[in-house]
C-alpha cells in the first residue's frame, strides 16, 4: 500500500543552486510555516544534462538531485506533477533523456510564438524583421517556457542578433531567462554566410559590414544565390546584403570569424553555438575552386574544413553553470548515407556534434539505412538528426506529424544517434504543432516509449477521447492534400464545429482551430 507526504508548505535549503525550481515550488506550495516540508535542492556534475533524482521519504528532507544546468529544473516540474490530492508519494525516482540533444531550430524573422503580433511572417532565410522591437522576446519567452515544461533542451536561434529587436541587450535578456528554466539558447551563426556573427545591423561582426569594407575578400557567388529543396522546390534569394558571403579560402576572413566568436562568447551567456558555411552557394573563385578540386555544390566540405578547426578551438569554453557549451556543426542535407562525400571532414574537431538534415522523402526512402553500424561509420562519434520535416521546408509548417517525428526519435535512439532538431517557429497554439512537438519531447526524451501510452497519455485528452482524437487527425490530414475540395473541406467544418458545441476550454479551443482553418481553406478551394 502506497504512503503519502503532506505538504503544507516548503522550506527550500540550497535554493542558490536553482532560484528558479525553488520559485516553483514555493509557489505551489506555500514558502515556510510551522508544517513545511524541507526540500533540499543537490547538485550532481555526474549527471548527464537534465539527468534527475528525486527523493521522497516519510519523513526528514525530500532530495531533488540534478545536473548544475536543467536536472533540478527538471526534478522541481516532477515533484510537482508527482502530487495528488492525498500528497506526495512517498519513494525515490530517477530519469534521464535517451538522446541526450534535443533542440528545436528557429529563424527569428518566422518565430510567432505570441501570436497577437503583427508582422507575423511563416517562410524565409534572409528575411528582414517585420514585429516591433518587443515582440522578439514576447515570442522566445513562450518557446523558452514550453521547452523547460517539456525538457527540450535548446533553441537555436538565427537572427539572435538583430538591431530590429534590440541586439545585445535583447539577446542577452533571453539568455539569462532560458538558462535559468534550463534551456540553452544556442546562437545560431553563418560563417562566410548567412549574415556572420551579429545577422542584422551596423556592427563590426555583421557580415555585410565587414564586405563592405573589405570587398576584395567577398566570395565569387553563382548568378542564381539559393537552393532546391524536391519537397519545396527551387528558392531563390533575392539580391541583398542578407546574401553576402566571404570567400572561405582568405585567412582575413578567418581571422575576423575568430574574433567575432570570441566576441559572442564574451558578450551573451548563449548555450552554444550552430555553426553554417552556407547552403547557398559555393566561392567559384580561382583559390576555392583549386582547393576544392572542382566541387560545385549549393555547399561546400572544403570550406567546413578550412574554417572549423581554428573556430571550434576559439569557441571551447565553458557556458552556462560552468557545463561545457553545446556546438553543432551543420554538415547539410539528405546526405547522411554518402560517406564519400563525408572525407573531408574527418581530421574536424571530435568534440562538438555533426548535424545531419533530412527531408521527408529522402527519410522515408532511406529511413532503414539508419543502423548503428551505419552511424558507427560516421566520421565523429557526436551525431545529431535534423530534419526540415514538418516545416516550411517541406511545405508542412503546420501539418500533424507526432508519427514521423517519433519514428525519428525511436530510430536515431536505436542507431546511436545522439539527438534530434527539428523545426519550431509555429506557436503550439495550433494543435498539429502541438501534438507534434509532444511527440518529440516524449520519443526523444524516452526513444522506447510505446507509442499508444504517448496517444493515451498526451493526444486522447487534448481532444475529448481517443476516437475523437483520431478524426481530428484525419481532418487535418485533409487540409494538407491539395485535391481536397472544397465540400470535403466544408464537412471537415461542420464535424469540427459538432466538436466546438459538445466541449469546453482547450479542448473546445482545438477544435474550434480546426472549423476556423477548414473553412478557410474551403473558401480559397472554392
Amino acid at each position: 500500500m502506497s504512503s503519502y507526504r503532506q505538504v503544507s508548505g516548503v522550506r527550500v535549503l540550497d535554493a542558490e543552486h536553482a532560484p528558479y525550481a525553488a520559485g516553483l515550488l514555493r509557489e505551489a506550495w506555500g514558502d515556510g510555516g510551522p508544517d513545511a516540508v524541507p526540500v533540499r535542492l543537490v547538485v550532481d556534475p555526474a549527471l548527464p544534462e537534465g539527468g534527475h533524482r528525486v527523493d521522497v521519504p516519510e519523513t526528514g528532507e525530500v532530495r531533488l538531485t540534478g545536473d548544475p544546468f536543467a536536472g533540478l529544473v527538471y526534478a522541481a516540474r516532477d515533484l510537482l506533477a508527482r502530487a495528488t490530492p492525498a500528497g506526495l508519494p512517498v519513494g525515490a525516482s530517477a530519469a534521464a533523456p535517451g538522446l541526450p540533444l534535443r533542440t528545436l531550430w528557429t529563424w527569428d524573422h518566422s518565430t510567432n510564438w505570441d501570436t497577437r503580433q503583427l508582422g507575423q511572417q511563416e517562410i524565409g532565410a534572409l528575411n528582414p524583421y517585420g514585429k516591433s522591437a518587443d515582440a522578439f522576446g514576447a515570442d522566445y519567452r513562450r518557446l523558452v517556457d514550453f521547452c523547460s515544461r517539456e525538457r527540450i533542451g535548446g533553441i537555436v536561434v538565427y537572427g539572435l542578433l538583430r538591431d530590429a529587436h534590440g541586439g545585445v541587450e535583447a539577446a542577452r535578456d533571453l539568455c539569462e531567462y532560458a538558462n535559468a528554466r534550463g534551456v540553452r539558447i544556442i546562437a545560431g551563426v553563418g560563417i562566410n554566410a548567412y549574415g556572420g556573427i551579429y545577422f542584422d545591423g551596423r556592427h563590426r561582426y555583421n557580415l555585410a559590414t565587414w564586405l563592405h569594407h573589405r570587398p576584395d575578400l567577398a566570395a565569387e557567388l553563382p548568378k542564381k544565390v539559393g537552393f532546391d529543396i524536391d519537397e519545396f522546390g527551387d528558392l531563390h534569394f533575392p539580391a541583398s546584403d542578407y546574401m553576402m558571403a566571404a570567400c572561405p579560402s582568405r585567412p582575413e576572413n578567418l581571422a575576423w570569424h575568430r574574433d567575432a566568436i570570441d566576441w559572442l562568447l564574451d558578450t551573451l551567456p548563449v548555450g552554444g553555438i550552430n555553426f553554417e558555411t552556407g547552403d547557398y552557394g559555393s566561392c567559384a573563385c580561382a583559390r576555392c575552386a583549386d582547393r576544392a578540386g572542382g566541387e560545385r555544390t549549393s555547399w561546400s566540405y572544403e570550406a567546413m574544413r578550412s574554417v572549423y578547426p581554428t573556430l571550434l578551438e576559439t569557441a571551447r569554453r565553458p557556458g552556462p553553470a560552468g557545463v561545457p557549451l553545446r556546438h553543432l556543426v551543420e554538415v547539410y542535407w539528405d546526405n547522411i548515407f554518402d560517406l564519400d562525400a563525408q572525407k573531408p571532414l574527418a581530421d574536424l574537431p571530435d568534440d562538438v556534434a555533426y548535424q545531419y538534415c533530412v527531408n521527408r522523402a529522402f527519410w522515408y526512402d532511406q529511413r532503414d539505412r539508419l543502423t548503428a553500424e551505419h552511424v558507427g561509420r560516421l566520421p565523429h562519434t557526436t551525431n545529431v538528426l535534423r530534419t526540415h520535416a514538418g516545416s516550411q521546408w517541406n511545405r508542412q509548417r503546420h501539418s500533424w506529424v507526432p508519427e514521423m517525428y517519433a519514428d525519428m526519435a525511436t530510430r536515431s535512439g536505436a542507431a546511436g544517434m545522439r539527438g534530434l532538431t527539428i523545426f519550431a517557429e509555429p506557436s503550439a497554439y495550433h494543435p498539429t504543432n502541438e501534438i507534434s512537438y509532444l511527440a518529440y519531447a516524449r520519443f526523444s526524451w524516452n526513444p522506447e516509449l510505446p507509442w499508444a501510452d504517448f496517444w493515451r497519455d498526451d493526444v486522447a485528452p487534448r481532444f475529448g477521447g481517443s476516437a475523437e482524437a483520431e478524426a481530428f487527425r484525419d481532418g487535418a490530414a485533409l487540409l494538407d492534400d491539395p485535391a481536397t475540395d472544397a465540400a470535403a473541406l466544408t464537412a471537415v467544418r461542420g464535424d469540427a464545429l459538432a466538436m466546438v458545441a459538445a466541449t469546453g476550454g482547450e479542448v473546445q479551443r482545438r477544435w474550434l482551430w480546426l472549423a476556423e482553418r477548414a473553412a478557410r481553406y474551403a473558401h480559397s478551394a472554392g
